[in-house]
């Protein structure tokens, strides 16, 4: 006889009957809880309740141990009724003792699982006390120490009352544990929850901090070497936090971005590789040399540009400057940016970013991460440097630049004599950057000589060894320089205007014979029976320390005049070499690979140099006391 046929066939009579289960057992003298038992095939009825229970349902004793109806009234199957009531019993039966077993195995397992629990909380506790003292771990969050205590407490109570001991005693030990419990609960609502903690890891698990905030005092301990549940006391904040944040800028590098309880902003940034203990560190300045962005966003363009003289950031529209005395760095790895002291943004090298050993230059392809310091929520970018590095950053080249070429960037003045090199030129170039015109400034050889405007004073920076040592020498501030030039390492001479009227200006020369040391006025300018004065467009080169020469065009620039000088600038005699009388003296001469002056002589307009034509060349062997005239020119 099958049980669960037979309370399915109960359930569809009673159903057929319009019958609950309650007003079917009403009916028969039962519970409506034996009913649903029969139905789930959980028990099977006494058998002489059989005939009762067919007569409710109108079928026969026969149809109901069957679990169907006949179909034919006539040939009804005969079956042993006392023979299928026990089989029925039986099957019930070792239903119900295969549950007992399952019941029993399973207080078994939850004996065994409670005491490794138990087993387990108190060598936590045990161990807790023991490295808390001898080694100043905490747990990461204080009501810990309560709640094992009250897993301990629970899961030691369940096993009692798991085992077959005595009622009395199960009472008993009830009693003295729920004691425990509740002291436990009182003191853990008392002193667990005094401190607001937050647990962090770093993206690939390695590294983990934990931060306690005091609620009464707002103070903020921060707690490193995280290990499962415990972690060790690190540092304190200076002063007390009303709100807190954190963002990992790598692995190993975490900042707290917080506001006092003044509403003040602070960035504080913990370093937790192994360089935390070290005692020095090398300074980041040199480090970010040169043109950074976040090449990997396309719908905000952030720039960096880094120099010796400051940093500046490009975001969201904003241009931002910071002076590095305004920059406080922290390890190896990271620099605060601040703005009127409040921190703006913080720059951490990435994990990829390798310093040159020899340069203290970031390699090629290190990036490094920029994040904005606010209490919302920033997104941490990462930008790659724009200015190409070879392998070799000895001459890195942070602004390229052409052989002989000079750029002035952010105040800064930079020159190349080989196209290789970049060099940076001491001194404040911050009012000259549209000042350099033609002949100005000096790149020759190994000498380099350029001037700047500071604080009302102007100043000679020279250099006499290709940019190895700079010279910064204070000058007459009167008038515009002109022309720059150094003849040899220690004599030069500088054009300078005072003062123009139309086309004459009113200037002198100032020579100097000790590189740039020191400077006295050797000419005033050509005499023209009125004054002394030179012309607009005038320019001096000189081929030696004594030899030069200086032109004199008109107005219009049609005619242009060219004087000598062989006393180092102190008297000048014109020159009218030429044959042509339709020529002019437009270009200064130069020195060719024998060492000879060679002068060029001209027809056309000395004001647009795509109008002249070379007409004559001569050139001067002995200093240009004598010239010759160079023929099929």
């Amino acid at each position: 006889m099958d049980n669960e046929k037979f309370g399915k066939f109960i359930k569809e009579l009673r159903k057929e009957h319009n019958l609950t289960q309650k007003e079917l057992a009403d009916k028969i003298n039962i519970t409506d809880k034996a009913v649903s038992k029969w139905e789930r095939g959980l028990s099977f009825p006494d058998i002489t309740m059989l005939g009762l229970i067919a007569n409710e349902l109108n079928v026969t004793v026969e149809e109901l141990l069957n679990g169907e109806k006949s179909n034919n009234k006539d040939n009804k199957e005969k079956i042993d009724v006392e023979e299928a009531v026990k089989q029925a019993l039986e099957k019930v039966k070792n239903k119900q003792e295969k549950r007992k077993k399952m019941i029993k195995k399973a207080k078994k397992i939850t004996k065994i699982v409670l005491i490794i629990l138990v087993v387990i909380g108190f060598i936590i506790q045990l161990g807790y006390l023991y490295i808390s003292k001898e080694y100043n771990f905490e747990y990461i969050i204080d009501s810990l120490f309560y709640i094992i205590n009250e897993i301990i407490l629970i899961s030691a109570l369940v096993i009692i009352w798991l085992f077959k001991d005595k009622k009395i005693l199960k009472i008993v030990m009830t009693i003295f544990l729920g004691i425990i419990m509740i002291i436990n609960l009182a003191i853990l609502f008392r002193n667990g929850f005094e401190k607001q903690s937050i647990v962090t890891f770093s993206s690939d698990l390695s590294n983990g901090l934990v931060i306690k905030k005091d609620k009464s005092t707002n103070q903020v301990t921060l707690y490193n070497n995280v290990v499962a549940l415990f972690a060790r006391p690190m540092e304190q904040l200076s002063e007390p936090v009303k709100d807190i944040k954190y963002d990992w800028m790598r692995n190993d590098v975490c900042a707290l971005t917080y506001l006092t309880n003044n509403n003040e902003l602070r960035e504080y940034v913990i370093s937790l590789d192994e360089s935390t203990y070290k005692t020095s560190y090398r300074p980041l300045k040199k480090a970010l040399w040169g043109d950074w962005q976040n090449v990997k966003q396309t719908q905000v363009t952030t720039k960096v540009y880094a120099d010796s003289k400051n940093i500046r950031i490009k975001k969201n529209g904003e241009e931002y400057k910071f002076e590095y005395d305004d920059c406080k760095q922290v390890r190896e790895n990271s620099l605060i940016l601040y703005k009127d002291n409040v921190p703006k943004f913080i720059i951490t090298l990435s994990e990829n970013a390798v310093i040159d050993d020899e340069t203290g230059i970031i390699k090629d392809k290190g990036t490094i991460y920029l994040k904005e310091i606010s209490m919302n929520k920033e997104i941490k970018e990462e930008l790659y440097c724009m200015t190409p590095k070879d392998d070799d950053l000895t001459d890195y080249n942070y602004v390229n630049l052409a052989k002989g070429d000079f750029e002035v960037r952010n105040g800064i003045l930079y020159v190349s004599l080989d196209g290789k090199k970049t060099l940076e030129v001491p001194g404040d170039f911050t009012e000259m950057e549209d000042s350099y015109k033609d002949g100005n400034y000096l790149i020759s050889g190994e000498k380099i000589a350029f001037y700047y405007n500071e604080n009302g004073s102007r100043y000679l920076v020279y250099s006499n060894n290709k940019g190895n040592s700079w010279n910064n020498i204070q000058i007459s501030n009167y008038g515009s320089i002109k022309i720059i030039d150094f003849p040899s390492q220690n004599v030069g001479y500088i054009l300078q205007f005072l003062d123009l009227a139309m086309s004459s200006a009113v200037g002198n020369i100032l020579k100097t014979t000790d590189g740039g040391t020191t400077w006295k006025v050797v000419n005033e300018g050509i005499d023209n029976g009125y004054d002394k004065t030179y012309k607009e467009g005038s320019k001096i080169k000189f081929t030696s320390d004594n030899v030069g020469f200086l032109t004199m065009p008109d107005v219009n620039g049609d005619v242009c005049d060219l004087y000598i000088t062989k006393d180092g600038g102190v008297n000048f005699e014109k020159m009218n070499i030429a044959t042509n009388p339709e020529c002019d003296y437009y270009h200064l001469p130069t020195v060719n690979e024998e060492g000879q002056i060679e002068l060029n002589i001209t027809k056309g307009y000395a004001s647009d140099e795509s109008r002249y034509k070379t007409m004559q060349v001569f050139i001067s062997s002995d200093g240009g006391n004598t010239w010759v005239l160079q023929e099929n020119s």
